[in-house]
């Protein structure tokens, strides 16, 4: 025979999920002001690792949310008390769907804005979300006036919330509070928020590591890079059509990165590689990651120290052809007065009126002294960085 709950409870299901969520919620609100301290201190990897995991902790309420909407959807919730009043019962009616769509609204915009500042979200790292949006820094603007508005009201209608069901409560001696509550729920919820403002706020606290370990058995300052005079003429670049782009890992999602300003001599020939050489200079300030915030963190001194060294430089003599028909560009990247060997892999392409470079190379940020301090912590600032360059060149003809 079918036993029926009583009329004044939720299922278990239902009151855990909604003391989860609500522990995450919390969660949430602590680590958005602690990443705005970090914000204002000037602790940027702080604030990077913050925001990383608050956004981790926005995706697991949308699922959690997901789940209790189709529980919703699928169990009628308990009658209300027959005391209360017709306006109480459908203020409360009001509460609870604006609580839902809130929290699923919150997500949402956040996520939206992470796509359009082209910060990918990652969920605790261990895999990446896709993109809602294109980069777009106004519609990021907008979304991130949005998100701040729509936490202002969730604060405000969950403070109302919470304050009828203790008046509920303590008052009207209304048994509203003891349906959705347990023992066992509001255990995990508790031990929510002490776990999660331990784990998650307190795992922005990284120390930092000596850079001289890591020093240690690098190349130092090499010399000047110059390329000698050859028989070979430079390649006559076109810079609107090439471009030199980057490929790192922040918080457990890919970004990409442009250099707007670099200049290249290049002297290559496949039946003449003794004679090749490379030379090609680039201004460290000049980086576009269609991220404000990211774009003036890798000028500082930690990463590139624009401000100090304005130019990288590689040079490489010393050239070989693979077993597939690429060739092997074999030199020194100077970063910060600090050079490290370096080989780039590519291939050269030509017709009547152009030849076409192509390639790439792995660098250890590491190595190159790139991310110092705090930041050679590899947890949320990945060690390697992908570099890809296409230079197209003119050819002039008699």
């Amino acid at each position: 025979m079918r036993t029926i709950r009583p009329t004044l409870d939720y299922t278990p299901l239902a009151k855990f999920l909604h003391w989860i969520i609500a522990g995450m919620v919390v969660v949430q609100f602590t680590l958005g002001n602690l990443a705005e301290g970090a914000e204002e201190a000037g602790a940027k990897l702080r604030q990077l690792i913050l925001l990383a995991n608050h956004k981790s902790v926005g995706i697991t309420i949308l699922a959690l949310v997901m789940v209790r909407l189709l529980w919703r959807l699928a169990n009628k919730p308990p009658n209300l008390p027959a005391s209360l009043p017709n306006w109480q019962v459908g203020a409360s009616r009001i509460s609870h769907w604006s609580l839902y769509v809130l929290l699923f609204a919150m997500p949402i915009t956040g996520w939206l804005m992470s796509s359009a500042s082209a910060y990918s979200v990652s969920w605790f790292n261990l895999f990446q979300l896709p993109d809602l949006v294109s980069p777009d820094r106004e519609l990021k603007e907008t979304l991130e006036s949005i998100h701040k508005t729509l936490a202002l009201i969730l604060f405000i209608v969950a403070g109302i919330h919470i304050l009828a069901a203790v008046k509920h409560a303590v008052i009207d001696r209304v048994p509203i509070l003891r349906r959705i509550a347990s023992v066992p729920s509001v255990a995990v919820f508790i031990l929510i928020i002490i776990v999660g403002v331990i784990a998650l706020g307190g795992a922005a606290k990284s120390s930092a590591m000596d850079l001289s370990d890591l020093e240690s058995g690098q190349s130092s300052n090499a010399d000047d890079g110059n390329v000698t005079d050859g028989g070979l003429p430079y390649w006559n670049i076109d810079y609107d059509s090439s471009f030199i782009k980057f490929t790192g890992v922040q918080a457990g999602a890919t970004f990409d990165g442009v250099w707007q300003s670099w200049r290249a001599e290049l002297r290559f020939s496949a039946a003449d590689l003794a004679a090749s050489a490379f030379d090609v200079t680039v201004n460290t300030a000049a980086v576009e990651t269609r991220d404000d915030d990211r774009n003036a963190t890798l000028a500082d001194p930690e990463w590139f120290d624009s401000g100090k060294y304005t130019e990288a430089r590689f040079t490489a003599n010393s050239f070989s052809e693979n077993s597939d028909g690429s060739f092997s560009a074999t030199g020194e990247l100077v970063i910060k007065d600090r050079s490290t060997p370096v080989t780039l892999r590519f291939t050269v392409t030509e017709n009547d009126e152009q030849r076409v470079l192509v390639g790439g190379a792995i660098l250890d940020r590491l190595a190159l002294g790139v991310g110092t301090g705090e930041w050679i912590d590899t947890t949320w600032i990945g060690k390697d960085v992908s570099v890809d360059v296409r230079v197209v060149a003119n050819i002039a003809r008699e």
